[in-house]
């Protein structure tokens, strides 16, 4: 599992090490049943504190994505995939929220939401209507 932290970053290390985690999971780099680096093996390839890691995992665990067997090490969640995405679209949507609550108080209408929301999907190649 590859890493990179950016040191400059407003983000704390390990809301960094979570969100890429999940971001190598929704890539298809990390899947479902693979073995996780130990909390030592990590803190040492991305010279951080093992604190830090192990906050990281704590919450990866408590979200459900990793999964830890005692003696054996710890392993990506067999759902990872659609946990992971569920999370991302929830987060999607309180983004949405806001967006839509900023439009109304600056006056945009809601069939210019709509065709802002068309032109970015045509923009992007991708149409999931």
């Amino acid at each position: 599992m590859h890493i990179l932290l950016n040191p400059t970053s407003n983000k704390p290390i390990y809301e960094q090490i979570i969100q890429q985690v999940k971001e190598r999971i929704l890539q298809g780099v990390v899947v479902a049943g693979d073995k996780v680096p130990s909390v030592r093996e990590l803190s040492a390839q991305l010279t951080v504190n093992p604190n830090t890691v192990s906050k990281a995992y704590k919450e990866l665990e408590r979200e459900g994505i990793f999964v830890t067997f005692r003696g054996k090490g710890t392993f990506i969640n067999e759902d990872v995939h659609e946990l992971v995405q569920e999370k991302e679209v929830e987060h999607l949507k309180e983004q949405a929220e806001k967006l839509v609550q900023s439009a109304k108080q600056a006056g945009v209408s809601k069939e210019e939401m709509k065709q802002w929301i068309d032109e970015i999907f045509q923009k992007g190649g991708g149409d999931h209507d």
